[in-house]
């Protein structure tokens, strides 16, 4: 059944390959994305049957209309070694499953209505938390427009994903079958030149039942950002507040109740046609049980594109530097917390989080044509604090740094190859090798793990 859908599928996303460019972006984040232009021109909405289900009008003058969408992403994934453990269950082969479909309501310009259904699935024994997910409502929320002048007023309630900036600390979790999504009431104000975000939640946690999802006991979160273009000042810039309270956090230090607060400011965007950049500053502040947190991070992400060289090699460095905490057992925390990360933030092998951590990250990209590329990467990593462990992808403590003095964590080479056939069908692969450094191979199993990623996107 199975094969006859893919075949299905691939059929259509290939007939209608030269009409997908009139459209707008498929985005990360389906919510945002807007197909109201398929209203002004029927000749476009009418080309294909994909087209016509982003935007049923229920009226003559348009203002009611209806739109469809989804996603398809099955995943083969192997594994040697896994944490670098020796064990047997340490060795894995697994297919994985991803389907979402969602629809977005629109009532007038002003009351909208998105909701999202998800499904996950690993062939594995056991279910496996943010991969297993029989049936369960992923996003349902309510939003109304108010326009100011040239400006809009946003006020959107419900369930609903969210990513600030890079997604350091709020992301929407792509890698696994489950995505993230929050429990949430948020206003976005954007006007010429800026937009800004004002939120209140819960993160919603993901059994493996059906429509069991539910965001109770789970961790508070609020703030507010600003992002502004700046390009007097060459680039853009973003400033951001971010709270965190959680009943329970574990660190090298302990368990306790923890509430923290994040001050941020990023800096990004091109510097001619060639550089890109990024940088992001962290402070953290709050309190985990008795102890008082002090903890920040320092993100560098510079990429230079050689445009007018074969395959135009985009040559990048990314530099890290996340805090630790450097005396166990005082009244002090300085481990730094990223939140709502994703936890594939150093690729789907997801061995090490962006905590008590500095890095060295070069990287080059290859564009072989206009679909296919390749990015060829290293990554180089160190304890911040000898007194601090090691965290997982997931944020969990993996080692415990039980007064080891080595700081040498280990390096990762990784592949990646893309190719992005068409708007409605995307492959790719991404390779892994993580040589265990000092610091693993004193503290317990220091197998290299090996790690490969085939990944198949099929949506519209």
């Amino acid at each position: 059944m199975i094969k006859n859908i893919l075949l299905y599928i691939a059929i259509l996303v290939f007939n209608f390959t030269s009409k997908a460019q009139k459209l707008p972006q498929i985005k990360a984040l389906r919510a945002e994305e807007n197909y109201s232009i398929l209203l002004k021109d029927d000749t476009l909405r009418n080309i294909s049957f994909f087209n016509q289900l982003k935007a049923i009008p229920f009226n003559k003058s348009k203002s009611i209309y209806m739109g469809f969408g989804g996603e398809f992403r099955p995943r083969w994934e192997h594994t040697d070694n896994k944490n670098w453990s020796t064990k047997d269950a340490a060795d894995e082969n697994f297919y994985s499953q991803r389907i979402m479909l969602h629809t977005d309501l629109h009532l007038s310009k002003y009351i909208r209505f998105f909701g999202q259904l998800t499904h996950g699935l690993v062939s594995l024994n056991e279910p496996v938390y943010v991969q297993s997910d029989k049936l369960d409502l992923h996003q349902s929320f309510a939003e109304f427009t108010v326009p100011i002048n040239e400006k809009t007023l946003k006020i959107r309630a419900g369930r609903q994903e969210l990513l600030l900036g890079s997604g350091r600390l709020m992301a929407f979790r792509d890698g696994p079958n489950s995505r993230r999504s929050f429990d949430m009431a948020r206003i976005m104000f954007d006007g010429k030149g800026f937009n800004s975000n004002l939120f209140f939640g819960r993160e919603v946690k993901v059994p493996d039942g059906f429509f069991d999802n539910n965001s109770a006991d789970a961790p508070y979160t609020w703030g507010m950002g600003l992002t502004a273009d700046t390009k007097k000042f060459l680039g853009n810039t973003t400033v951001y507040y971010i709270g965190f309270d959680a009943k329970s956090v574990k660190y090298n230090d302990g368990i306790n109740p923890e509430t923290r607060h994040t001050i941020g400011l990023r800096r990004f965007g091109d510097i001619g046609k060639r550089f890109k950049y990024n940088t992001e500053l962290n402070y953290q502040f709050g309190k985990f049980g008795n102890k008082t947190i002090s903890a920040f991070s320092i993100e560098g992400d510079w990429h230079y594109n050689l445009i007018n060289t074969k395959f135009k090699p985009d040559l990048g460095i990314k530099l890290d530097y996340v805090s630790g905490d450097k005396n166990q057992g005082d009244n002090k925390l300085g481990t730094f917390n990223p939140y709502f990360n994703n936890p594939a933030y150093f690729g789907l092998i997801t061995q090490v989080a962006a905590m008590n951590m500095f890095d060295i990250h070069p990287s080059i990209k290859l564009q072989f044509t206009e679909k296919l590329s390749t990015t060829i990467e290293a990554d180089f990593y160190w304890r911040a604090q000898l007194n601090d462990g090691l965290y997982s992808g997931s944020k969990s403590l993996i080692r415990a740094s039980n007064n080891n003095q080595s700081r040498w964590i280990g390096w990762q080479s990784g592949l990646k190859l893309d190719y992005e056939i068409n708007r409605y069908l995307k492959l790719s692969s991404e390779t892994y090798y993580f040589v265990a450094g000092n610091f693993v191979k004193e503290t317990g199993d220091s197998n290299n793990t090996f790690y490969n990623g085939l990944t198949m996107w099929i949506g519209f």
